[in-house]
């Protein structure tokens, strides 16, 4: 069985219009031409959708029942054509970007959720990694562009824009300051320096940060890259951590892990600067382009 598609327009339109001549004005087809065509579609189906012995056509039980799912059909042909349409204006079908969790605050969701509804027909790939493995994925081109925090030597082998401070936090978890006698103060922690040098200090990435040049003379650092993971070791009193405010908003709130304060300086007030990068060249498409002036639209990411 092969239906026309001129044949089920011609059937509807009979349908609607309650005689062959008016659904061929409303075709702009000859009378002949719609009977043809409804002939047509009954010999396809095998049985006939017309009473033909009055003066107008009537539907018969059937056509009655064919009339709807020829309706449902046309109105997904129409909505197909419709689509395609609006894909055929599409610069960009998919899109493949890279956010490293550390600066994955609640404004990049609030962008990315206000891009899907200004970009519809675009699929979109969000990779979740440290920055240092989104710049190896950009390199070997399953990315389109990476947001995250980027060194200088990665920032030379990229086109890089420079989006949004990122405020950071030295936290540790309440066992941690019972088992090393440090001093508590209203939920701030003090410290001596050489203390914190001889601390196991966690850290989200092996990529500098500013202000924490102390970092250099610990007794050992661990690098993990899962902030969860992290943060999960910080609250079990493994070590200092050093996380986004964003992240451990929440614990210090609620007093499972307390802000840092070195020397009565807040160590706690570092931060550093989110980047987007691209390959060298890379033609930004309408999309990326509003994701690039979205990303850059705002300035510090930090807790709500």
């Amino acid at each position: 069985m092969k239906i026309q598609f001129e044949s089920l327009s011609a059937f509807i339109a009979a349908a609607d219009t309650g005689s062959f001549s008016a659904a061929g004005r409303k075709l702009k087809k000859s009378q002949a031409a719609i009977s043809l065509a409804i002939q047509n579609l009954e010999i396809d189906l095998g049985f006939t959708l017309f009473d033909r012995d009055g003066k107008y056509p009537k539907l018969t039980q059937q056509g009655e029942l064919v009339l709807k799912d020829a309706r449902e059909l046309m109105s997904q042909y129409s909505a197909f054509i419709e689509r395609s349409k609006s894909i055929s204006s599409v610069e960009q079908v998919k899109l493949r970007i890279g956010i490293d969790p550390l600066v994955c605050c609640h404004k990049i969701n609030e962008i990315i959720q206000d891009f899907s509804m200004a970009f519809p027909l675009v699929e979109l790939k969000i990779v979740q990694q440290s920055s240092e493995s989104l710049a190896q994925k950009l390199t070997d081109k399953t990315l389109d562009f990476a947001l995250g925090v980027f060194s200088r030597d990665v920032k030379n082998n990229f086109e890089h824009v420079s989006a949004f401070q990122l405020n950071g936090s030295w936290v540790v978890s309440p066992t941690y300051v019972e088992d090393n006698q440090l001093r508590l103060d209203n939920g701030v922690v003090n410290i001596e320096k050489t203390v914190f040098n001889q601390s196991r200090i966690l850290l989200p990435s092996e990529t500098p940060l500013t202000d924490i040049d102390e970092v250099s003379l610990t007794k050992q650092i661990w690098y993990v890259e899962d902030i969860h993971t992290l943060l999960s070791f910080c609250r079990n009193g493994l070590g200092i951590a050093y996380l986004p405010n964003f992240v451990v908003g929440h614990d210090l709130e609620r007093g499972s892990l307390n802000k840092l304060m070195l020397d009565s300086e807040q160590t706690g007030n570092n931060s550093c600067r989110a980047s987007l990068i691209y390959l060298l060249g890379y033609q930004k498409s309408s999309a990326v382009d509003w994701l690039t002036r979205n990303f850059l639209k705002f300035k510090l990411c930090d807790p709500d």
